[in-house]
């Protein structure tokens, strides 16, 4: 009989394990990229020949957020369109601002691609700058 008490036992702390699981889960959310712009905002941006990257993050939502992952894409624009090349040197990244940004405050961003971009003649690269996930703490 002590067996078989183990075993409930054992059986009740893992039902118990998976249910505190799947809560922890539930509270992540997924939202669209346009909600994501509606709570912080990128201002301010200015791109070196190097391609690093630096710019101003508002925090327009009512909470604190942190680990703000921005994606940075070099798009490579051929400057004959009609006849591109075969090898485009256009990259994208992510990187993550690692401040906390209050609710209502900004905080400075600067990222340096590694290696650098390449410099060429037969076009150029045209940088963009988006918020690609957070992770948002009501206070």
């Amino acid at each position: 009989m002590r067996g078989r008490a183990s075993f409930i036992v054992v059986a009740g702390l893992s039902v118990l394990a998976c249910s505190f699981f799947r809560l922890a889960a539930a509270a992540d959310a997924v939202v669209p990229r346009e909600e994501l712009s509606q709570k912080v905002v990128v201002r301010d941006v200015a791109v070196g020949d190097d391609g690093a990257v630096s710019g101003v993050l508002a925090n327009t939502s009512g909470h604190r957020l942190q680990e703000v992952r921005l994606l940075i894409r070099y798009e490579w624009l051929w400057r004959d369109e009609f006849h591109p090349g075969s090898d485009s040197p256009g990259t994208a990244s992510y990187y993550v601002v690692p401040e906390e940004i209050p609710p209502g405050g900004t905080v400075s961003f600067s990222y340096r691609p590694d290696p650098p971009l390449p410099r060429r003649s037969d076009g150029t690269f045209q940088t963009t700058v988006e918020v690609a996930g957070l992770l948002e703490f009501p206070d």
